[in-house]
């Protein structure tokens, strides 16, 4: 989609689908620097985890690995152990996430879908609550993603997809049920309600798309 001063300011994420804006499947997103094709749900958890130490550049003590290994650990319980294991591995996610949640201000639900080698660069005032974010998707600080009006809490089609190699700036805002295409850049303190094409960079609140 080409992007210029004639492109339209967004369009309404309903009468868009995921495809149009070049938002795979997670499958379709995965194939990585190194040429592995699987998605993050493909990968044993150890694995995953060990991708996100080294996107982290294998700081251990970096908070953006310990919330993303905590969301892992969530996002797997079911699949992990017998039945009788699960209760106490639900237990101790929770705990872990409210401690994280206390300790560095990053809360990222068990119902987000994470792809694989996703950058949390700073701690303070993220709330990750969205359907997806896709792989090689670098977030900073000061970010929300959520709901735009009040929703249930299973009501995932109120939230953001983040595509893949998506940048967001400081202080963003993506709200509602929108797509944010592939390889597309929020800048810092934009507020995003509509959607973003592939590969556009938007600013301002409300955004708006920057030619060039």
């Amino acid at each position: 989609m080409p992007l210029g001063p004639g492109t339209p300011r967004a369009v309404t994420a309903s009468k868009v689908s995921e495809s149009e804006w070049g938002v795979g499947s997670m499958t379709e997103q995965s194939m990585g620097r190194d040429g592995d094709p699987r998605a993050a749900e493909e990968m044993p958890l150890h694995e995953l985890i060990a991708e996100d130490f080294v996107t982290h550049e294998r700081n251990l003590v970096s908070p953006g690995f310990w919330a993303l290994a905590v969301h892992r650990l969530g996002a797997r319980v079911d699949r992990l152990g017998p039945h009788s294991a699960r209760k106490p591995l639900t237990s101790a996610h929770k705990l872990l996430a409210t401690t994280v949640d206390w300790v560095w201000g990053i809360r990222v639900p068990t119902h987000t879908r994470v792809g694989r080698r996703v950058h949390i660069w700073h701690f303070g005032s993220l709330l990750l609550n969205a359907r997806s974010i896709g792989d090689d998707v670098h977030i900073r600080h000061d970010t929300t993603f959520g709901p735009l009006r009040a929703a249930r809490q299973d009501d995932l089609s109120a939230l953001p997809v983040i595509g893949s190699r998506v940048e967001i700036g400081a202080g963003a805002c993506v709200l509602g049920g929108i797509t944010i295409g592939d390889g597309a850049r929020v800048g810092a303190n934009t507020v995003v309600i509509e959607a973003v094409p592939p590969g556009a960079t938007v600013f301002g609140v409300p955004s708006r798309v920057i030619p060039g």
